[in-house]
């Protein structure tokens, strides 16, 4: 077997389980979460200080470590099937997956020569090197079938979702509208503007309830208590669309695989 073979052996994601995770796809998994570790403690003032210079580099090993591992996938995919051509084997590596992984190394990658050219970049660029590696946990769907099967049945159903998602974006606006009318007048702080009711419409229509700005005016309530009713169900609709076919698609499968145990055993 050639190194290029061996490479895709191990880099081929089967299923979450002993067998079909590679020491390679469990190394991935355990940078993953190292990277996530040492994102919460740069956050700790008083360890950032002390361990700084050793937290910094050990996040560019790790950085390296990601981009070695893009550049493998993308060197060896579909070797050990024998799948020749860029477009094949491209077609085999699945490009999403490709760009899912480029993603958890690149950006964090060209920030860091921008710091090696500026010296002494802003805090908030900072902020935002150490926010980008949360592109990394993106990663991991391509290891839990239970992930993988939740995009596609967001895939499945984007349009009737779009839909929905639209629909209790209208509604939201619509209850900041009523109750700046009906509640304005008496509250010029929070409902004077239907921008600054959109946040009581918020928190009510998602059933958040904060309590930080409510109607005050018989109108007021009357508005609310209406907008509460009609909105529980309309925001948690696009909640209920993806339950409704992650279930039938979690069924679907049940069915597949006894099927299939069905015929092995016969």
């Amino acid at each position: 077997m050639t190194a290029r073979a061996w490479w895709d052996r191990q880099l081929i994601v089967k299923s979450w389980d002993r067998r079909g995770l590679s020491p390679v796809n469990i190394g991935i998994i355990c940078l993953i979460a190292l990277s996530a570790f040492l994102f919460a403690i740069e956050t700790e003032p008083m360890l950032a200080a002390d361990w700084g210079d050793v937290l910094f580099a050990t996040n560019v090993v790790i950085l390296g470590l990601f981009a070695g591992e893009f550049f493998l996938r993308l060197w060896s995919a579909g070797a050990s099937k024998g799948i020749t051509g860029f477009g094949k084997r491209m077609g085999y590596a699945e490009p999403v997956w490709f760009v899912i992984d480029f993603l958890a190394f690149a950006p964090e990658l060209l920030l860091l020569i921008a710091f090696l050219v500026i010296g002494n970049p802003p805090a908030d660029w900072l902020a935002g090197f150490r926010l980008i590696r949360l592109l990394r946990f993106a990663k991991l769907m391509r290891y839990l079938p239970g992930v993988r099967m939740l995009v596609e049945t967001i895939a499945s159903v984007w349009s009737e979702l779009l839909a929905s998602v639209v629909l209790a974006a209208v509604l939201i606006f619509l209850a900041a509208v009523l109750i700046h009318l009906a509640e304005g007048h008496a509250d010029p702080e929070n409902f004077g503007s239907v921008p600054r009711a959109l946040w009581w419409s918020v928190v009510t229509l998602t059933t958040v309830g904060y309590g930080d700005v409510l109607p005050h005016t018989l109108p007021g309530r009357i508005a609310a208590g209406a907008v509460a009713i009609v909105g529980v169900g309309i925001v948690a609709l696009p909640s209920g669309i993806v339950a409704g076919a992650f279930i039938e698609r979690l069924r679907t499968e049940r069915m597949k695989k006894r099927r299939a145990d069905e015929e092995t055993s016969e």
